[in-house]
């Protein structure tokens, strides 16, 4: 028995030994692991093409409508149309610069813009006839201080005619002459400087016009018809 356990100690012992020579167990290396995938580039999409009027005729004559305040927008209907009508028959056309075909006839074109005045003007579209439509930008507050002076020059007017009639040639306190002449003279000035005012803020809409089969002229001053909205 004795040699038995004196067997089993060393058995022990050089086991003991061993795991000790060998070291400390290691974990496993840890295998790299693979990169994540790079997200997938958006797909490309195209804008989307502007909605064409209803009103254009695609074997109509080409009317190009320009203007120089990139806020404007422009409204077409058919026919001449004055004063408010239900149902609104006027369309909106694409953002300016556009050109659409329009069946030869007349047409009521409005433009409008944040910055500007509205206009309203006709044009007249004839067979093989292209036309440039070029909307003028007008000043919103140069118009309406003009609509103003207006009133006071009507105003003072009025109160000049009132001066002639009221006051006496014989009233020694007042000239009639002098008060009335005073404002009815100061009416008429007030009065026109108001219509020029109204006229410089107006946005106005030139529509040239060219012989059948040629193509439409760059605008210029000379020779337009300039309409103006008050």
């Amino acid at each position: 028995m004795k040699r038995a356990a004196i067997a089993a100690a060393l058995s022990v012992m050089l086991a003991t030994q061993s795991l000790w020579a060998d070291g400390p167990a290691t974990a496993p290396a840890a295998s790299p692991s693979a990169a994540p995938a790079a997200p997938a580039a958006p797909a490309k999409t195209e804008p989307p093409t502007p909605k064409r009027p209803l009103i254009e005729d695609p074997a109509g004559t080409p009317v190009t409508f320009t203007s120089n305040d990139v806020t404007m927008r422009a409204y077409l209907a058919h026919g001449d149309i004055r004063g408010e009508v239900l149902p609104d028959p006027f369309e909106k056309l694409p953002p300016l610069p556009c050109t659409v075909k329009l069946a030869p006839g007349m047409y009521t074109v409005e433009a409008e813009s944040p910055n500007a005045s509205t206009g309203h003007d006709h044009i007249t579209v004839e067979h093989d006839s292209p036309i440039k439509v070029d909307i003028r930008s007008g000043n919103a507050s140069v118009k309406a201080f003009g609509g103003v002076f207006i009133a006071l020059g009507i105003v003072g007017a009025i109160l000049g005619i009132v001066s002639f009639i009221s006051i006496s040639p014989n009233d020694g306190n007042f000239n009639r002459w002098g008060v009335g002449g005073g404002l009815l003279g100061g009416g008429l000035a007030i009065g026109g400087l108001g219509i020029g005012m109204t006229i410089a803020g107006s946005t106005n809409i030139v529509s040239p016009h060219v012989a059948p089969g040629r193509a439409a002229p760059v605008t210029t001053g000379t020779g337009l018809a300039l309409t103006y909205s008050f």
